[in-house]
Parts: structure tokens; sequence; C-alpha cells
């Protein structure tokens, strides 16, 4: 069965971000140290439960990286109202959140006569730490991704300056994120593999069918899924197919939570390690030699202890079987050959990969939300000019850098960087829900809903850093969601430097911020 919504249906029945209501104080030493946070949230979630109570959760759990954080008190609210219900949207539950946090932290500075990034450098996580809600942190590329967007020309620039709020309608404005790669639990608690993938290698030809029930909605998981596969087969890309996206391939709980590239990725190595020892066993039994001897690469068997004979092992397999007799001769046997051989050996040559995390979760009520095997995290700049009569808003450059692990597919890893930009973009400037008076939406349309088109994007610079995570394929781990967390805080501190006006609704539309900037006239 197919369901088709028009617009006004999206709104309606799919789940999206809703309306969060947030209270913060933040603890801090002379020196620039952060002692403790306590945070109120209220999340207008619609009717029905939904994903609400996890929204909640996450939005309190989430912060207590990427800073060295040592108390923590947060009280998190999900309230019903006659609204379409709430739901994980890009960096579920934690995007506004972070938002309010890292605007506290520029607050700090200014008030501290410090540098904004360097608050953030003194207090920043390292890998190997914990957070005070009980969060371990395997790998973590923060005080990297810092320094790298520290080091641009335009923030060398305000810093030249003596860090000053400028307030003549230019700014510059730094921001941070964390957010979890692949949730610890799955939504509904089991022991249950939150992926499986089986690699089957083609009984003529040589290729190889992937199968996973991962769905590829846009973020390029069956790029990834292949790339993997290729790699450890030593194959060309080409020769390896992905069949995905249907529950009855093989378990996969689902695009969320940042999970594929880590979870079914490391499933996926797994059943290609799997293809591979099959494949190798039979050769090595031919020839009498241990299979440790033997490697797959550039598309062959190739020996890793000296030269092997694998002429007279293709010359009797030629020998036997007539329609295996088109291959060609030379002093590796190439994967096709050798496939052939395991498959007339063994039979069918399929390999399969699961995965589970480890056990996670903390020694506190809900602490098993926000635990993950592994954790991104990100910083990023954002440069702005401010119209001080019309309140209009344009987004001149958004730098970012961000600790994905290791870059399995370094162009998709800069495009969820620059996806996440533009979408931080739409709801710090631009995305709002409009209700009447009996709660009716009025602008679910494509014309008064308004999104960054081309024409408003600025220039998007993505950098990468990799700290190699353990827990993750190659050391790879989150990109889709993490990247988001910067946008909007990066984007309102640059307003304040801009401006002087501090704002504490969204979308900041030219309206409300002349009205702020009046306000602030008037105090003044």
């Amino acid at each position: 069965m197919k369901t088709t919504f028009d617009r006004e249906q999206v709104f309606l029945h799919s789940r999206a971000r809703h309306q969060f209501f947030h209270t913060m104080t933040t603890g801090v030493k002379k020196d620039g140290s952060l002692s403790f946070l306590e945070h109120k949230c209220i999340l207008d979630g619609g009717a029905y439960a939904s994903f609400g109570i996890a929204t909640v959760y996450y939005s309190g759990s989430l912060l207590g990286g990427p800073y060295r954080l040592k108390n923590m008190k947060y009280d998190g609210y999900r309230v019903v109202t006659n609204k379409p219900a709430c739901g994980a949207q890009r960096g579920h539950g934690a995007v506004i959140a972070r938002a309010l946090f890292e605007i506290q932290l520029d607050r700090i500075a200014e008030e501290l006569g410090m540098d904004p990034i360097d608050l953030r450098l003194k207090n920043v996580m390292e890998a190997g730490e914990t957070t005070c809600n009980e969060l371990f942190v395997s790998s973590f590329g923060m005080r990297e991704a810092l320094e790298a967007v520290r080091d641009s020309a335009a923030w060398k620039k305000k810093r030249s300056a003596g860090g000053k709020t400028r307030r003549d309608g230019k700014g510059i404005g730094a921001a941070c994120g964390f957010f979890v790669s692949g949730a610890g639990y799955p939504i509904y608690r089991s022991r249950t593999y939150h992926c499986t993938v089986v690699t089957k290698v083609d009984e003529v030809g040589g290729g190889v069918t992937v199968s996973s029930g991962a769905a590829d909605i846009g973020q390029g998981s069956d790029t990834v899924l292949a790339m993997i596969t290729a790699e450890e087969l030593g194959l060309p890309l080409s020769d390896v197919r992905v069949a995905s996206g249907d529950s009855s391939l093989s378990v996969d709980l689902g695009a969320y939570s940042s999970r594929t590239t880590l979870m079914t990725g490391h499933a996926c190595r797994e059943a290609a390690q799997d293809v591979k020892r099959q494949i190798l066993e039979a050769i090595a039994t031919k020839l009498g030699q241990p299979p440790e001897s033997l490697d797959l690469k550039d598309g062959h068997v190739v020996s890793t202890a000296g030269e092997m004979a694998f002429s007279e092992l293709r010359d009797e397999y030629l020998k036997e079987h007539k329609g295996f007799s088109d291959l060609p001769g030379g002093p590796n046997l190439t994967f096709a050959e050798a496939s052939r051989i395991a498959f007339l050996e063994r039979g069918a040559i399929v390999g399969t990969g699961k995965y589970r995390p480890p056990p996670l979760g903390g020694s506190f009520k809900g602490a098993t939300v926000g635990t993950s095997p592994a954790f991104g995290c990100s910083a990023q700049i954002a440069e702005v000019s401010v119209d001080i009569e019309t309140g209009e808003i344009t987004v001149n450059n958004i730098s970012g850098a961000h600790d994905c692990g290791f870059a399995i597919n370094v162009t998709q890893v800069e495009g969820q960087m620059q996806g996440s930009m533009m979408m931080g973009m739409g709801e710090a400037l631009m995305e709002q829900i409009i209700y009447d008076k009996k709660g009716r939406i009025v602008n679910a349309n494509l014309a008064e809903y308004k999104i960054p088109t081309s024409l408003d994007m600025p220039n998007l610079d993505a950098i990468i850093v990799e700290s190699g995570e353990p827990h993750g394929p190659y050391g790879a781990k989150e990109v889709g969601e993490g990247a988001i967390m910067p946008v909007i805080p990066s984007i309102l501190n640059a307003i304040y430097d801009a401006t002087g006006a501090r704002i504490d609704e969204l979308p900041l539309t030219p309206e409300r911020l002349v009205a702020a900037l009046k306000s602030k006239s008037d105090k003044d």
C-alpha cells in the first residue's frame, strides 16, 4: 500500500519538531570553568503521546556534552495540546536546547571578557571521558573542530579587533554541537539485533549482492554499504549491488538517531568478512596453505607470503569444469575465479553480519535515553549582515567542522554538513507553523511556509575532522544529525554581534528583530 499526502496533510499527519519553551541557569567560575546547569523544558507535543517522551528526554540528556559539566538538573514536560502530534526531526529533541545553551555560553564569555571560542576550549571534553549523566565518549574531535573554525580568517579578524561586539550590522558568531551516533536501545525494548546484513556472491560473474533492511532516505546509506563491501572484498564498486529498504531482506530498526553508518555499516562489514573467509578458506584448502596466507585485493586473490601456484589451480578447474573456461590467465586468481571455485566446493557463498550495541545506560531514571555507542560533535561560525532599519538578515557564510570519526565517503559527509546548515538556517530565520484561534494551521502550503532556497543560501564551508571511532566501521560515526546543532546558535550569536540584540523566540523574522532593536533602544 502507498499513501500520498498533499502539502496540508503533511503538516497534519506527519511527525516533526514542535515548539519548546526552555529556561536555563548556567553556573560558571570566574576563570570560565562551567560548574552546573539547571534546565527546565516544556514541549508543546500536540495530541497523542507519539514520540514525545523520548523527545523531551533528549532535550536534557544531550546537554551533558560536549563540555565538562559536573552537575546538571533537568525537568522536562511533554504537554498535550490540540495540535498535530510531535515526533523526531534532524537532531531529535536537542536542537533548540543546544541553541539556548550555546547562547548562554556567549553571554558568559562577554561577562567574563573572554573570547567565546576560548571559553569553549577551556571546558571541552576529551576522548575517554564520561559526562555527568553517564554518557561515555569513546572518540571526540571537539577540540580539533573548534580550533579549525577558530583559525578561520573571519574569526581571526574579530579577535584582532579585540573580540568586542561590533553592533555595526556586521557580525560573526560561534557555537558547538553534540549528538548520538545510534540510539543505545531499540524503541521497543528487547534483545533483538539492531540490524542484520546478508551478502551473497554471484554464482557466475564474480559480483556480490548486499541485502539490508536499512532505508536509504537520501542520506546515501546504500552507497556506504556498497563501499564497505567493496573495500573488504577488494572489488570495484561497480561489482557490488545493494538491495535495501525492505523488512523481508533483513532486520533493520530504521533511519533514525544517525545510526546507519555505524550500526548497519558494522553489520555489513562483518557480512563481507564472512564471505571473504569462506572464499579464502576454499582456495587455501586446494593449495594446501593456511587461509591467513591469502588476501583479496584489487579484484584478485593474492598471496601474503610470496608467490603461490594459482595458475596450476586454475588449470585444474579449467579441465574439470568446461563452463568455467573463458577466464583470463595470470599470476593471481581473479575474484570471479576464486568465488566460482569456492561455490563448486561449498555451494552458495553467503555471508551474514549483525550489530547490537553493548550494554549502555546510567544509574538514574531515563538514563537510557541519550546513550549511544559513539558521539559526534561539531563547531561552526556564521557571518551575517543585518539591515538595522528593516531587520532584514543576510547570512553571508557558514563554516563548520564536524568529527565524523572517519569519512567513508567525503562527498556525502560534506553534503550532510551542508544540508544541516541549510535546515538550521531555515529554522533560525524562516520556518514557523501558524495556527488560528481554533487550532487550524493557516500556512500549510509552499507559498506561506518559508524555507531557504538556493537564492537564500550563503557560502557553506564543510571541514571534516576524523577521530577514529573504535566502535564504528573503519572508525566512522555520525554526521547526519549532529551537524545541525550549532547552526541556530551560531547565527543568533552573529546577529547579537551585529546588533547587540538578544532574541528569545524563533524564527527570528525581520519584524521580531526590529521589535527587539526598538526595545533595546528604549532601554538604552
